[in-house]
């Protein structure tokens, strides 16, 4: 039986005890940590090897550990060899005392791995301690015979071997299962073995794969089954499959439980943010505030045998009752069993995002995964908030005001130096309203890295303070940004601007193109699947995703191409000429929702157009129309989707790339109809412009990149909603001038151009045209 798992997973899993607290203490930041560690590195010239990469495999009791990581440092020295274990620190160092056996733990386990590697009958470990602030260091050293570090690591190993056998036998019986597993249904729709070979041939291949996939192919199971199908051939370890929305996750949950029913056994994990999950009165992780925080870590390994020993498929009604059952924090249980889950759901954020990537698995890489990117489009705006922030300088004259000048002068002091550099660099290039420039802006880190020390000494000592949380919460955006400034490569932008209504200067990091911050998080990965109905056109996700080198799949729609009709009428809806043709969309609505008796979306391109439309509309005509809120929280979403059934005849007017563009599935008589008013270009702004120079500099069409491409991609979702099985039928009705141009026509998915735009030029010609559908469907009144 072989078990496979890091060098720190193992540390932390044996020797781990008392509470989660997560109360400001010594916190040294993960920047200035990384600085620490690459000064001291640095420090030790040619004998010294950073980041050493060790591996190790034993066998105890018909158990193979296959244990590996990375060692700080390996020290040639003239009697020997040290291995270095470095642990950044914002505390004194005259109050250290090198008694943490933790941090002596990680070391021994390396001495040993390079000690039997190299017939070495003693290895010298020295830990060493570097302040984050001056960087001076307080180093101990100890050295230990062969015996001495054989011995302690088997200790770790056998302490470690009964959960390892449950773990073993889950690897065996899942291997097993996947070889007799086959696909869940009698035959494949239309495309869908298509889809589910070049999935697996990308694994095998070790190749990204993007596929456009229309809706009702089964997207989710084409992509889940293949790779588990790899991970029975030795192929892959775990595999990630990665949501931007709640439904999403549901979905790949059900082919899971499909493939359970049909004989797999696997590990399956659904992680559920800490917000959601937490048991908790309020989200406060600590021992005097949270009873599940208290003692944590004394019972959670108890837990987490208990779990992976008798559960498979682990969502979040599972993990909170063995949670409950067992007294431990939900959250911190789930990211345990993420360790040993071999399918991972998650949000993007758990893979991308770098203030809050799962460190356990992408820090130190050992294990073979698959990346399975559901609904791909959305990763493009998703990655560009990721590695985004923003300051204001009056968020610091705020908290200069609010200060005691006695208690805490050197936060303002610190605080005011931040305000006149806003001032400074306002001034210093030209206060105009909007400034970027390619080059990164670092004269706020330095200002912000001072600052973090007396903030620290605050959030330490003033626990009870009125502005405790305020501090607290700039603490850790600081922290962000400059984690974020860690990652500015090309396409990242430093902007300042003037808000002339709320009278502030902003700074901003801004990631105008993403693809290259993603691609390197794809070197994490053996092969990745990315896959949605609106990737069209592929040339620009491909592109901006940083995924050149792709595979590409497009498929054709799997259901029959007669269920669906696409209109085009040439109404101008450009800004310009919006209020003049008023009448005529409105007239438009109005034969589409009378042309047949059901339930109608009108898509709009924004708020405001809509409600113009609406107040136009209601002057004219006698149908009830409902509209979408501007904020609509997930109750009200559900209760507004209610109205629609089989039976009524409702219109509503919506947004265009909104709430009910995307996950929301309508199936049958609940949906026979959506008009799309204008080509969705996002409205004009700072930003827009912005990419669009920098893909002109490129040698892209910018504006394509900036406005043309991401409007067609909302199109492609709001059309969407109309076909969503087999048995649906409908109009799609495209309400604009430029739909008929050949730009656009050539930027249709293969399902539309395939299919074809019927062109409608009056009423009497929409009427014969739509009733002649609506006949030829069998759906005549």
């Amino acid at each position: 039986m072989l078990v496979r798992i890091s060098v720190r997973n193992l540390i932390e899993f044996v020797m781990r005890s008392g509470d989660i607290d997560n109360r400001f203490r010594d916190n040294a930041r993960m920047i200035e940590g990384i600085r620490a560690h690459q000064a001291i590195q640095k420090k030790y010239g040619a004998n010294y090897k950073s980041e050493y990469s060790l591996k190790n495999s034993t066998i105890i009791d018909d158990v193979e550990f296959i244990v590996e990581g990375r060692a700080d440092g390996l020290l040639k020295e003239k009697d020997g060899f040290v291995i270095d274990e470095i642990k950044s620190t914002s505390r004194m160092l005259s109050e250290i005392d090198g008694t943490n056996k933790l941090h002596w733990a990680q070391a021994k386990c390396y001495a040993y791995f390079y000690a039997l590697d190299n017939n070495l009958e003693n290895m010298s470990i020295t830990l060493t301690y570097v302040s984050v602030e001056d960087y001076s260091t307080i180093i101990f050293k100890e050295s230990f015979s062969f015996d001495e570090l054989k011995d302690f690591y088997y200790s770790l190993l056998n302490e470690y071997l009964n959960f390892s056998k449950i773990l073993a036998r889950n690897l065996s019986k899942r291997n097993q299962t996947i070889k007799e597993l086959d696909f869940p249904y009698k035959e494949y729709r239309k495309g869908q073995r298509k889809m589910a070979v070049a999935v697996y041939k990308s694994i095998l291949d070790e190749k990204k794969l993007f596929v456009d996939a229309p809706t009702g192919i089964g997207k989710t199971i084409s992509t889940v089954f293949p790779s588990v199908k790899s991970m029975g051939e030795d192929l892959t370890d775990k595999i990630f499959y990665l949501t931007s929305k709640n439904t999403q996750a549901n979905e790949a949950l059900k082919s899971v439980y499909i493939l359970k029913n049909q004989g797999l056994f696997i590990k399956a994990l659904s992680i559920t943010s800490k917000e959601k999950i937490c048991l908790n009165d309020e989200v406060k992780c600590n021992p005097i505030d949270c009873p599940f925080a208290r003692g944590h870590f004394d019972r959670v390994n108890d837990a987490l045998k208990d779990i992976i020993d008798s559960e498979e498929i682990m969502d979040f009604s599972t993990i909170t009752s063995y949670a409950e059952k067992h007294r431990v924090c939900p959250f911190e249980l789930e990211l345990d069993i993420s360790s040993y889950a071999d399918f991972i759901i998650c949000d993007y954020n758990y893979v991308f995002n770098p203030n809050t990537y799962l460190k356990r698995f992408f820090d130190e890489v050992i294990d073979r995964y698959v990346f399975l990117i559901d609904e791909s489009h959305n990763l493009v705006e998703r990655a560009r908030d990721m590695y985004g922030f923003s300051f204001n300088d009056e968020r610091f004259k705020e908290i200069s005001k609010k200060l005691d000048n006695r208690k805490q002068k050197n936060i303002i002091k610190y605080c005011d130096e931040i305000i006149d550099t806003f001032d400074q660099l306002y001034a210093k290039y030209g206060k105009k309203l909007y400034y970027y420039q390619e080059n990164q802006i670092e004269d706020f880190d330095k200002k912000f890295i001072k600052l973090l020390k007396p903030l620290q000494k605050y959030l330490v000592e003033e626990h009870d303070d009125e502005n405790y949380d305020e501090l607290l919460n700039l603490f850790f955006d600081i922290n962000k940004f400059l984690k974020i400034g860690e990652y500015y490569t090309k396409g990242f932008y430093s902007v300042i601007s003037y808000d002339e209504d709320y009278d502030q200067i902003i700074f901003e990091i801004k990631c105008i193109d993403p693809s290259m911050v993603l691609s390197s998080t794809y070197k994490n990965a053996r092969s990745v699947i990315f896959f949605s109905a609106t990737l069209s056109p592929m040339i620009y996700f491909t592109k901006i995703l940083g995924a050149d080198d792709s595979l590409k799949l497009r498929l054709d729609m799997p259901f029959d191409e007669k269920n669906f009709a696409l209109f085009n009428r040439e109404i101008s809806t450009r800004y310009r000429d919006r209020n003049n043709n008023l009448v005529f969309v409105s007239e438009a609505i109005n034969e589409f929702i009378n042309s047949k008796k059901g339930n109608y979306f009108i898509f709009f391109p924004s708020y405001s157009y809509l409600e113009d439309v609406y107040e136009d509309y209601k002057t004219r005509f006698d149908d009830e129309i409902i509209i979408q809120d501007r904020f609509m929280n997930e109750k009200e979403t559900k209760k507004f989707l209610k109205q629609f059934d089989k039976d009524s005849q409702k219109t509503a007017f919506v947004v265009l790339g909104g709430i009910f563009s995307e996950g929301v599935d309508l199936i049958g008589d609940r949906l026979i109809g959506s008009m799309i008013i204008s080509v969705g270009m996002p409205g004009v702004s700072n930003e827009r412009n912005l990419i669009k120079t920098h893909f002109d500099k490129l040698g892209e069409d910018g504006f394509d990149y900036s406005y043309t491409f991401p409007g067609l991609n909302k199109v492609y979702q709001a059309a969407g909603r109309v076909i969503r099985s087999e048995n649906d039928k409908g109009i799609i009705y495209l309400l604009d001038d430029r739909f008929n141009s050949y730009k656009y026509k050539s930027m249709y998915p293969k399902h539309w151009k395939n299919k074809g735009i019927k062109l409608v030029n009056e009423k009497s010609d929409f009427d014969i045209k739509a009733e002649k559908f609506w006949e030829d469907v069998g759906e005549k009144e």
